[in-house]
């Protein structure tokens, strides 16, 4: 007999419990057509809230920052937080109480709220909440960028591995060359040396 208590059920099995409880129309708004295949998105339209200009003795310091940063993601609702000691700034990326998806969901004043237990406080003036397209601004710019970012070597500036990129790229595909050739002929001389290699491979042992 499972004595397993119900509090200790699995968040996944939840999420399934959760989805027989809704219709049809919410669960198909959970998913997008993305080059021609049907893809499940857990967030769309969500929110992003920066707290700024807080109190560095409410802060502490770097220690507690990066516990309350901590904190703050443990909170199921809470998808991202950033506690940035050194600019007196809050940043959370969190699902609204009116977001349209199945995900955990809190308010801004909840968020404030525990903030408050945490020792922060602020007034309305240090408060920018905007909505934040979850699909556009995180997934797309992941998984789907319009361009690789590439960063420039170490020490050197973009104008400077602009004029030496094109000389990399041709001593690189040499060296690359260079180095297919040199284990193709290694490749040919373990073969000659080992000839029942070269019958199980199915191939001609040349010395």
């Amino acid at each position: 007999m499972d004595k397993t208590p119900k509090e200790s059920q699995s968040a996944y099995l939840k999420d399934l419990q959760g989805q027989q409880k809704i219709d049809e129309k919410t669960i198909e708004h959970q998913y997008i057509m993305e080059n021609g295949n049907k893809v499940r998105v857990p967030y769309r339209l969500i929110r992003r809230v920066v707290f700024s200009n807080l109190k560095k003795n409410e802060l502490l310091d770097l220690p507690h920052s990066a516990r309350l940063q901590y904190r703050l993601m443990l909170m199921d609702a809470v998808l991202k937080a950033s506690v940035q000691f050194a600019r007196n700034s809050i940043i959370i990326t969190y699902n609204p109480k009116n977001a349209d998806n199945l995900r955990e969901k809190i308010s801004l004043e909840e968020i404030i709220r525990f903030l408050a237990k945490e020792g922060v406080h602020f007034d309305k003036s240090q408060i920018d909440d905007q909505p934040y397209d979850y699909y556009k601004d995180f997934y797309s710019y992941a998984f789907n960028p319009p361009s690789i970012r590439e960063h420039v070597p170490y020490s050197y500036t973009p104008e400077e591995w602009k004029k030496m990129k094109p000389k990399w790229e041709a001593q690189k595909a040499k060296g690359k060359k260079v180095s297919e050739e040199k284990f193709r002929q290694f490749q040919k001389g373990y073969i000659a040396e080992h000839p029942e290699l070269a019958k199980e491979l199915g191939v001609e042992a040349k010395p």
